[in-house]
């Protein structure tokens, strides 16, 4: 079964888990950029960040509208 690695971005580097399915994967990387906001547990404490950018990593992601980045 095919993995999606989502990677979050914060201040100091980045975040990642995996998800089974495509859908998932976009699913969470839209709520966390729409939050802007990661939370993590750790241990018995949580902890929030600011997003900075999320990653969506695996196959069939190939979009067949392939846009360009400029700078301004």
């Amino acid at each position: 079964m095919a993995k999606y690695k989502i990677k979050v971005y914060v201040d100091h580097g980045y975040f990642q888990y995996e998800v089974d399915d495509m859908d998932s994967a976009l699913e969470h990387a839209e709520v966390i950029m729409t939050r802007q906001t990661y939370r993590r547990s750790a241990g018995e404490d949580v902890e929030v960040h600011h997003v900075y950018k999320v990653k969506v990593c695996g196959p069939d992601l190939v979009s067949e509208y392939l846009d360009e980045f400029k700078r301004t």
